[in-house]
């Protein structure tokens, strides 16, 4: 008796599912300096304006951090879709959660009277998030009110963004806040840090990574940036995230506005 061989039919994946995975990993690796170290990428972080910023982890989840309104003046972005929103405090140009579609998972860093701050610790997929209690001055809020510094963590890179921060960081803060690789820092004066209270603080935490100014005007920027080394400017508002340097030193990477 000769046996015959059953040849079976080849079943490919759905080609929609598998071009969109492919350009996922296209659009996470196209840094330069991503690709010459060889790193794993841990997700991209897209910069709006202001203090807002779109977190996009290689696992797909959108976390949107402090998202202006309308009275800002500048646009808000369209069709932005955001998993979880993270406010660190109640002013207009920071709680606007409505700026995502659908519906997100808002975590506040003050209590709804805004006089505590609410303690956040939790897991949201591959994210973990927590928050930190801070002030938006240095009267210990008294001027301004409170602020909260939000900590993700993803693929072991720890991401810090400090909301508003009015001040230099005591002890038990810097303790709390822990290690930090991203830092995500106003510049701007006025209402947050000034040049030289966010370097001292930028000093204090001392990120390993890479530090982002936010929440500036052009002239405000320019000084912070004064005699300071490892500047690197981007083109797009986007910059790729990974746990590895891409120099020995900090990187200052500054993000042009939308």
């Amino acid at each position: 008796m000769s046996l015959r061989r059953r040849r079976l039919p080849l079943r490919w994946p759905p080609l929609f599912p598998l071009l969109s995975f492919l350009l996922g990993l296209g659009a996470l690796s196209w840094s330069p300096s991503a690709r010459a170290a060889g790193a794993p990428v841990v997700g991209k972080l897209t910069w709006y304006g202001q203090s807002c910023f779109l977190l996009e982890t290689a696992a797909g989840t959108r976390v949107l951090m402090d998202p202006f309104g309308k009275a800002t003046g500048s646009p808000l972005p369209a069709n932005l879709h955001a998993d979880v929103v993270t406010i660190s405090h109640e002013h207009p140009d920071h709680n606007n959660f409505r700026m995502s579609t659908g519906a997100p998972h808002v975590l506040h860093g003050l209590t709804a009277d805004k006089k505590g701050w609410a303690r956040v610790e939790e897991r949201f997929r591959d994210v973990s998030i927590r928050s930190v209690g801070v002030y938006h001055d240095d009267k210990r809020g008294m001027a301004r009110g409170l602020d909260t510094v939000f900590i993700f963590e993803v693929g072991g890179l720890r991401i810090a963004h400090l909301g508003d921060l009015g001040h230099v960081l005591d002890d038990d803060q810097l303790e709390a806040i822990g290690s930090v690789d991203v830092l995500l820092v106003p510049v701007g004066g006025a209402t947050t840090l000034d040049a030289y209270q966010a370097t001292r603080v930028i000093d204090q935490l001392h990120p390993r990574l890479m530090i982002v100014p936010m929440h500036y005007k052009t002239e405000a920027l320019d000084l912070f940036l004064e005699r300071k080394a490892n500047v690197r400017r981007e083109t797009q508002p986007t910059v790729v995230l990974t746990s590895v340097k891409a120099r020995p030193a900090t990187e200052i990477v500054v993000l042009p506005d939308r």
